[in-house]
C-alpha cells in the first residue's frame, strides 16, 4: 500500500492547532518574533512547546540558555519553571539582548534571568557547575566548540537541549553549507560522548534532548 507523503508545513499546520504556549500572553510574543525579518528566527512553536513541557517535568533549579536572541525562549522557560528557579543566558548581539531585558520586565521574569552579553565560547568557561537543564540555540559554530564544557557544566541527569540539528537533513541554501556540516561533526559528537545518552527528535529543525549520566551509569 503505498502512503502519501506530508511536508513538514502541513504537519506543522496540523500540530500548530493542538500544541500551544502556556497562555495568550507567551503565544502573542512567540507569533510577532516570528513576523519579523529584523532579528534572527527565534526557536520553532513544536520545539518551545517540548521545552516548556520538558521544564514542568523535570523542575530544573538552574538552567543555562545559550543564544537570548530576543528572549522569547527565556520567557518560555522562566514561565515554565518553579519562580525560585534561576536562568543564565547568554546572548552575543548587544541589540537583540537590549530588546530581551526589555521583554523580560514585560512578562515580570526579569528577577530570575541574568543575561551575559559576548561570546559564548568565552563566557562558558566562566560559568560556576550544577545547570539542570542547558539549551543549546546559538550560532551553530559554538555547539561542538562549547560542547564539553557544557557537560561538565550539567549535573548528573541533566539534559542539554539543542535547537536545530536536523539541519544536515533539511534542503538549505547554499550559505547554510557550513553550518549543515558543523551541526553534523556536533551530532556525531554528542552520540560518541561517553556521558550523554541522546535522542534526535524530528520536532521543529530537530530537536536533541540528551541526558548527562552519572559516572556509575557509564
Amino acid at each position: 500500500m503505498n502512503i502519501p507523503s506530508v511536508t513538514p508545513v502541513e504537519i506543522n499546520e496540523y500540530t500548530k492547532k493542538f500544541n500551544n504556549l502556556a497562555n495568550s500572553k507567551l503565544e502573542n510574543l512567540f507569533q510577532l518574533a516570528v513576523k519579523r525579518d529584523d532579528i534572527l528566527p527565534c526557536v520553532q512553536r513544536d520545539a518551545a512547546c517540548l521545552l516548556q513541557l520538558l521544564i514542568r517535568l523535570t523542575k530544573p533549579a538552574r538552567i543555562l540558555e545559550l543564544g537570548t536572541g530576543i528572549g522569547v525562549s527565556t520567557i518560555i522557560m522562566a514561565s515554565a519553571m518553579d519562580k525560585s528557579g534561576q536562568i543564565i543566558t547568554i546572548e552575543f548581539n548587544e541589540k537583540f539582548a537590549s530588546e530581551a531585558k526589555q521583554n523580560f520586565t514585560r512578562f515580570q521574569v526579569q528577577d530570575r534571568i541574568l543575561l551575559h552579553i559576548g561570546d559564548a565560547v568565552d563566557i562558558v568557561p566562566q560559568l560556576s557547575l550544577g545547570f539542570d537543564l542547558i539549551f543549546q540555540d546559538s550560532g551553530k559554530q559554538t555547539y561542538p566548540a562549547t560542547l564539553d564544557q557544557l557537560v561538565q557544566l550539567l549535573k548528573p541527569g541533566g539534559l542539554l537541549i539543542c535547537d536545530d540539528t536536523l539541519f544536515p537533513a533539511m534542503d538549505l541554501p547554499d550559505r547554510n553549507r557550513t553550518s549543515q556540516a558543523v551541526i553534523d561533526r556536533f551530532n556525531r559528537a554528542v552520540k560518541e560522548h561517553p556521558l550523554l545518552e541522546s535522542y534526535i527528535l524530528p520536532i521543529g529543525h530537530g530537536v536533541t534532548v540528551a541526558r548527562k549520566q552519572d559516572t556509575n551509569e557509564v
